[in-house]
């Protein structure tokens, strides 16, 4: 009987697409942020598929944008990463500093600073 060690290239795609969708919604978030006119009508269209949509307003696309990344990316990582074994700790280490990033993005004095806004200082 010959001991049969799985691959973890599925785990590391799980993570990868968790880490996919959080950018997407990332970038949807701030896509909202820095062009609300465009971007909030489409987002509320997007977003229109959800049970009471409208009472979260142009998140519901945001968190579309986040789920359907997520989903197609697990696909998309899990045909490439299949099979293959891979250093779990250092990925898992990696995809969540990649969480802790796109959750800092998400900071309105960061993403203003980034976008060049002026941010009024306390005092």
């Amino acid at each position: 009987m010959s001991a049969y060690k799985r691959k973890n290239g599925e785990a590391v795609a799980a993570l990868l697409a968790v880490l996919t969708g959080l950018a997407l919604l990332t970038a949807a978030h701030w896509w909202s942020v820095a062009d609300p006119l465009t971007a909030n009508g489409r987002l509320l269209k997007l977003g229109s598929w959800m049970p009471a949509w409208y009472g979260i307003g142009p998140y519901a696309g945001k968190e579309t944008a986040g789920l359907v990344g997520w989903l197609v990316s697990w696909v998309m990582w899990h045909v490439l990463l299949r099979g293959r074994e891979l250093n779990l700790r250092v990925w898992t280490y990696g995809c969540l500093a990649g969480v802790v990033a796109m959750l800092v993005l998400l900071w309105p004095p960061l993403y203003h600073a980034i976008f060049g806004w002026n941010v009024p200082s306390i005092g």
